[in-house]
């Protein structure tokens, strides 16, 4: 099963929270939730599937950056 949300590369370097659901990027408060690291990427993605049991099970979270074709202009 395929979790909702996602940690995706963009095409600046960075790591965005994917909705797989709404097929488009999480704003959240007017703001794209876009991160310098692969790793705080993927456990916010993480948290937001979670949700609150997240918390209780610190350190559980899974660091996987979902695989996308993304061309860094190389």
């Amino acid at each position: 099963m395929k979790h909702r949300f996602e940690a995706i590369p963009n095409p600046s370097c960075r790591f965005e929270i994917w909705d797989n659901e709404n097929d488009e990027p999480v704003v959240h408060h007017d703001r794209l939730l876009t991160f310098a690291s692969a790793k705080l990427a993927a456990r916010i993605a993480d948290f937001l599937n979670e949700g609150r049991s997240h918390r209780r099970r610190a350190g559980a979270a899974k660091w996987r950056v979902a695989d996308r074709d993304v061309d860094r202009g190389g």
